[in-house]
């Protein structure tokens, strides 16, 4: 049976999240309604499960089909029945067995800091606005201990007594005029884990908290030694990656 992949951007802005739910509008229900107009009805399988509010720019799914489709007809009819919110960049047919999620290696987010005191209202729905300066070195600074293998636990929402710990590749923050961005990369994420470094990042970057509480915060687990989560709108997945041509378009 063909499996397919469609690379995908979406404005997360008026979804209740990627994953269906009763009731709500989600990205995935927009997605699967719009496939089975033009194919039939399939599940789709995702790289990474994004909250209400938080954005895609690329996003990985796949799904199996027993016909072999017209890729470059079944992307036109895609971006005809779901744009201008989500629009899908490429779609191919790839190695059988293809599962977005499970085969996923890395996956990369950015956040991104309006960092002024006058807001913007052409940016407040693709960043958080903070008004107070920030030291974005000792920001930074707190971001180099995420990097390896790592027990999140004091960074994640979840409750469900799995594992908390995930090997970050690369994590930094940088300023680039009044926006200051995080980027970090890693093989998973828990629930709202990168919001919840965001958030205690920047009560460090305030002078609220120091770098020696973000090593207490990893090293003891607690939750309760964190500083919450940063909005959703700030959050974008920028991309996937995957190991073998088989799973490439």
């Amino acid at each position: 049976m063909p499996t397919y992949r469609l690379d995908l951007s979406y404005d997360g802005s008026g979804f209740h999240g990627y994953a269906i739910q009763p009731d709500v509008r989600t990205v995935q229900g927009d997605l699967e309604a719009a496939l089975e107009r033009i194919v039939g009805e399939v599940r789709t399988q995702v790289a990474g499960r994004t909250d209400a509010g938080v954005h895609a720019a690329g996003q990985v799914v796949s799904f199996d089909h027993d016909a072999e489709l017209d890729v470059v007809r079944l992307a036109r009819s895609l971006n005809s029945l779901l744009g201008p919110e989500i629009a899908v960049l490429s779609a191919a047919e790839v190695g059988a067995g293809f599962d977005a999620r499970r085969d996923a290696v890395t996956r990369r987010y950015r956040y991104e800091i309006l960092n002024r005191s006058v807001p913007d209202p052409f940016r407040r729905g693709v960043t958080w606005h903070v008004h107070h300066a920030l030291d974005v070195g000792r920001m930074h600074e707190g971001a180099q201990l995420f990097v390896g293998e790592q027990d999140f636990s004091a960074f994640c929402r979840d409750d469900d007594g799995k594992s908390r710990k995930r090997y970050v590749l690369d994590a930094f923050w940088k300023r680039d005029d009044d926006i200051v961005v995080f980027e970090i990369e890693a093989n998973a994420f828990c629930h709202q884990m990168v919001r919840s470094l965001v958030a205690m990042c920047v009560e460090v970057g305030k002078g609220n908290r120091s770098v020696e509480d973000v090593a207490r915060a990893m090293q003891s687990g607690d939750r309760n030694l964190a500083s919450g989560a940063a909005p959703p709108q700030g959050l974008k997945l920028m991309g996937v990656s995957y190991e073998g041509d088989r799973w490439h378009p």
